[in-house]
């Protein structure tokens, strides 16, 4: 591993002097640096990538800091990232990220595998009173008194040589992860958090997990508009559409933008020259790839009635849902505020209208929501369905307060009268 310091960086008052940097660049240096990955068992983590131009991100740089060293490997050079990816799958180790999903990606698109146990300090930040989704940069400076230079956040992290200020900009990514988790981790312990904490990692790593699962397509915009055998053409030209973007390694939208593919779906042309009369549709396609278009259409076609997919369950909205959940989004943020957690963590708008149709069916024991369950039902869900009910009501009780808003018996007497 090679030594590197360029000495301080301007505008960084607030900063620590820049500790000197490993450049890794070779298998053997790779090798020594991942054994002593193992060996402290924790680190924190972050990608650099390029995704405008091919079908999956490019990767251009890895920053990895310990207690001991902070370290940029520059996979371009190293090729084989096998050592590294088995230290990030070793259950022993832990890696320390900040809104991660895209970097949980990542390892997931070129190890095939995601970590083994992950902690992701956004997340954990709007646990123990930080708000949430809270940028590092403000995490950092709440956390620690610490002031982020702005940086290089256009750069190309496929072009070599990187400069000085971009590699302090990368460096800056991961140089106070540590610091903070541990921070973090102590206010986790005080306020007995640290298992709720662990459940949303896990759910973090399950929706990097089921990203491009098999049922992603009926993520397209649009599809409410389609028939049944406008949802069979629409999933055929999805799939058709994510194969050739993979064998082009093309961003699939360059394709075939969302809102064409459902025009097509809904006209259903069986010819060149009906495709030809819809607007928007690329000109100048080869015939092969027409050909093929066409065909995912009269093959949706000939699939029997019963076969064709079932639109996504209409969830009931009752009159007056929106006010409902209006008041409950109070309560709830009220509950949040009462226990320092961020209101964004707990629950969304969503999440607050299945509680209310769960209400309505009489609480059926087979599909308990979300804020039912566990930590959630401790903070707000109770409350929120005593409200529901009628047991509890919101009611203003001090305006001049930080928390105006007060839950109380419904049957509370106040100033003397019932």
């Amino acid at each position: 591993m090679t030594a590197h310091n360029p000495g301080r960086k301007a505008g960084t008052a607030l900063m620590a002097e820049p500790n000197p940097f490993a450049w890794i660049t070779t298998a053997t240096q790779l090798a020594d640096f991942v054994a002593h990955l193992r060996e402290v068992g924790r680190f924190g983590f972050d990608t650099e990538f390029v995704s405008e131009s091919t079908y999956e991100p490019q990767l251009g740089l890895i920053q990895i800091a310990t207690r001991e060293v902070l370290a940029l490997i520059d996979p371009l050079a190293v090729g084989d990232l096998g050592p590294l990816w088995g230290v990030l799958h070793d259950p022993n180790v832990e890696v320390v990220m900040h809104a991660g999903s895209e970097d949980l990606w990542i390892i997931q698109l070129r190890s095939g595998r995601l970590p083994a146990r992950v902690v992701d300090l956004q997340i954990a930040a709007g646990f123990v009173g930080y708000g949430y989704p809270l940028s590092l940069g403000h995490l950092v400076r709440q956390s620690l008194g610490l002031t982020l230079p702005n940086g290089d956040t256009r750069t190309d992290w496929l072009r070599r040589p990187l400069a000085e200020s971009q590699l302090h900009y990368a460096l800056n990514d991961v140089r106070y992860l540590l610091e903070v988790a541990e921070r973090i981790d102590d206010e986790l312990d005080r306020m007995g958090r640290r298992t709720w904490v662990e459940a949303e990692y896990r759910e973090l790593l399950d929706s990097v997990a089921l990203r491009d699962g098999p049922e992603r397509w009926r993520r397209l915009p649009g599809l409410g508009g389609l028939n049944r055998r406008g949802l069979e053409a629409a999933h055929r030209l999805w799939l058709w559409r994510r194969e050739l973007a993979r064998q082009l390694n093309r961003p699939v939208r360059s394709i075939l933008r969302d809102d064409i593919l459902i025009t097509i779906a809904k006209k259903m042309p069986t010819t060149p020259a009906e495709l030809d009369q819809l607007r928007d549709v690329p000109r100048g396609w080869p015939r092969d790839r027409i050909s093929t278009l066409l065909q995912c259409i009269r093959e949706a076609q000939r699939v029997p009635d019963s076969d064709l997919p079932e639109h996504a369950e209409r969830l009931d909205e009752p009159r007056g849902m929106s006010m409902i959940a209006s008041l409950l989004s109070a309560v709830l943020n009220r509950c949040c505020a009462e226990h320092r957690i961020a209101a964004g963590l707990v629950a969304t708008v969503a999440d607050l209208k299945d509680l209310i149709r769960w209400e309505r069916a009489g609480r059926p024991a087979d599909s308990v929501p979300i804020l039912a369950q566990g930590w959630r039902a401790q903070i707000a869900g109770d409350r929120l369905l005593d409200v529901l009910s009628g047991k509890s009501c919101l009611r203003v009780a001090d305006l001049e307060s930080e928390m105006p808003l007060a839950i109380e018996p419904a049957d509370t007497p106040r100033n003397g009268t019932r």
